[in-house]
């Protein structure tokens, strides 16, 4: 069970709880309705409170998230964490693991490996992935401890992909507008096409090699597979990305990395920036270029 606890502001003197919880500190509907029917999910100084009750300047306003039975098969493998703390935590997923369970996927993914996480920590949360990734992109992955972290963190993640692909992008700094539309209905594979969502994405050239280019991709859209597409868009396909056209002579996956994010804590309200190590594969051909641009990547 996660208790936080807020103290009123003079600011806030007089405002209900739904203002409070809703406006100030970004709970959803969702979180607030679970709150309410929890004689324990909110209180005021040790007693029950109701959404509408006004608070007042020094108010102890108390928030219960209750635990959630989690009922993933639990795994033995071990992923490295990268940051850790009672709302949420980054894991560095490495290559060949999916996020979720699948066909032939029921006990070897993040949300197995997550259950025997809070074994261990004895806590009973649900797995949820506020970032996911293709199973065979590596990087950082945020995952929410409590409903409430969840909803504000989603979509206010800054996420720092590295891709490394064919040839030299002209220019070698840019942005990418183009729709990104499921192929088939059965498929993966997604296509540019004018039907399609909205997808931007933002790169920079950080480095060269031979017959690749190491590239820095910021995400302000998150569409499925959105830099894969949109490289192999320009020309460019990801090294080892064999479904959108890229040669596996160099590294057998798709050439791609989360690199970074940034997010604002939902309870702390500090910044927090997390990195994970670049995999091996892709150091490889990184180390083999000549023309990189210092230390940015």
């Amino acid at each position: 069970m996660r208790e936080i606890v807020y103290i009123i502001k003079e600011h806030q003197n007089g405002k209900s709880v739904k203002q409070i919880l809703k406006g100030a500190y970004g709970y959803s509907s969702r979180t607030l309705t679970r709150l309410r029917k929890d004689p324990l999910g909110l209180r005021c100084n040790g007693s029950h409170i109701r959404t509408i009750d006004p608070v007042h300047t020094g108010d102890r306003l108390q928030v219960r998230l209750p635990e959630e039975q989690n009922t993933y098969r639990r795994s033995l493998i071990t992923v490295p964490v990268l940051y850790e703390d009672d709302d949420l935590m980054v894991y560095n997923k490495p290559v060949n693991m999916p996020s979720h369970t699948a066909y032939a996927h029921h006990q070897d993914t993040l949300a197995n490996v997550f259950a025997a996480h809070c074994d261990q920590l004895g806590l009973q949360l649900k797995f949820r992935i506020v970032n996911r990734l293709d199973k065979d992109t590596t990087g950082c992955v945020l995952v929410a401890k409590n409903q409430y972290a969840a909803s504000a963190l989603t979509g206010r993640l800054q996420k720092v992909y590295l891709a490394i692909v064919e040839g030299a992008l002209t220019p070698p700094t840019g942005t990418v507008e183009a729709p990104i539309l499921r192929e088939q209905e059965i498929l993966t594979k997604r296509i540019v096409h004018p039907h399609g969502q909205y997808a931007r994405t933002d790169y920079g050239t950080l480095g060269r090699g031979p017959g690749c280019s190491l590239v820095r991709c910021q995400l302000p859209t998150g569409r499925t597979h959105q830099i894969r597409v949109h490289m192999s868009y320009l020309g460019h396909p990801l090294l080892g990305d064999s479904q959108y056209g890229g040669t596996l002579r160099s590294i057998a996956r798709p050439a791609l990395h989360c690199r970074t994010l940034r997010f604002l804590h939902p309870v702390s309200g500090q910044y927090l920036t997390v990195q994970a190590p670049i995999p091996g594969d892709m150091q490889g051909i990184i180390d083999q270029m000549t023309e990189l641009t210092g230390d940015h990547y």
